[in-house]
């Protein structure tokens, strides 16, 4: 991995822009586009895994700048606000925090979807769109914002992520309901996986692992960027060896400009894929308690 390369591609991506009497700072993977707060997380947790100097004042007037956000750019903002040393919450609708000795606050907007709908539907979109974004990547989102609260939510939320992972055929679904569960066991409602589900989960792993990575299930032949990002973190959830060509592969989708594409056939760079591409690689400072 050419982390000069890197870290050039990642500051190349910076927007910077005047706003009242001052400047603010976001990145976009796509040159000439408006910074999304989305763009602007990756690329701030990477400057973080490379120990490299980030514009937080200008990111965090960055965000200050929108009067509202939907639920996913009210989670990413709370991801940057952590990283520039906040401590964000969720209140009545609003997300809170100080930042040099000030109070800030945006309305957010929290949909009232039913929360076990979230698992009837499958990953969608994984060219181009954030494995983030799938239905299951929501309801992540209302768990790490603090937007589900009650027990009972809890309890219906566990049962039915033990249900996808004692049937699940895909690995990014089976990494996010186990970080579903996480987020919950976090919150103070403790979950333990049982011995039945930790063993479909290594079988899973094993059917899906190459000598260099991981494919999206056990039918595939291709190795992605978001599964073999899944099968890592479920590896290291479950204390298992990873692949040996591991950093190998990342590296090969490593591209010219320095950013990273999702597979090993071709690809633009996004800055998302270069966070993914660091946590696999584990290139940097181990970021896994500070971000979403």
């Amino acid at each position: 991995m050419n982390l000069e390369a890197l870290l050039r591609y990642i500051n190349e991506r910076r927007v910077r822009i005047h706003w009242k009497d001052s400047f603010m700072s976001g990145f976009s993977s796509v040159r000439g586009t408006e910074p999304s707060i989305q763009d602007t997380f990756f690329a701030m947790a990477c400057l973080r895994m490379l120990n490299a100097a980030s514009p937080d004042d200008e990111i965090v007037s960055f965000i200050c700048s929108h009067d509202h956000l939907d639920l996913s750019r009210a989670y990413y903002a709370a991801g940057c606000l952590r990283l520039a040393g906040c401590m964000p919450e969720l209140n009545d609708g609003k997300l809170e925090w100080r930042y040099r000795g000030e109070h800030r606050e945006i309305e957010c907007f929290i949909p009232q979807t039913s929360l076990i709908r979230y698992f009837e539907y499958d990953l969608y979109g994984m060219y181009g769109s954030s494995i983030f974004s799938s239905s299951l990547g929501t309801l992540l989102k209302r768990l790490e914002l603090g937007a589900v609260n009650s027990d009972e939510d809890m309890e219906r939320i566990v049962r039915s992520a033990f249900l996808l992972l004692e049937k699940s055929r895909q690995l990014v679904r089976a990494h996010m309901a186990l970080e579903i569960l996480d987020a919950i066991d976090k919150r103070g409602f403790p979950v333990k996986l049982p011995e039945s589900h930790v063993k479909n989960l290594s079988r899973l792993l094993e059917s899906c692992e190459t000598g260099r990575g991981y494919t999206p299930t056990p039918e595939s032949t291709t190795e992605t960027l978001e599964s073999t990002y899944a099968g890592c973190m479920i590896a290291r959830h479950l204390k298992k060896r990873e692949p040996q060509g591991l950093r190998s592969f990342v590296d090969l989708l490593q591209n010219d400009n320095g950013g990273f594409r999702r597979s090993p056939f071709g690809g633009i760079s996004t800055l998302e894929h270069c966070y993914l591409a660091l946590r696999v690689a584990g290139g940097g400072r181990d970021i896994t308690n500070m971000v979403p």
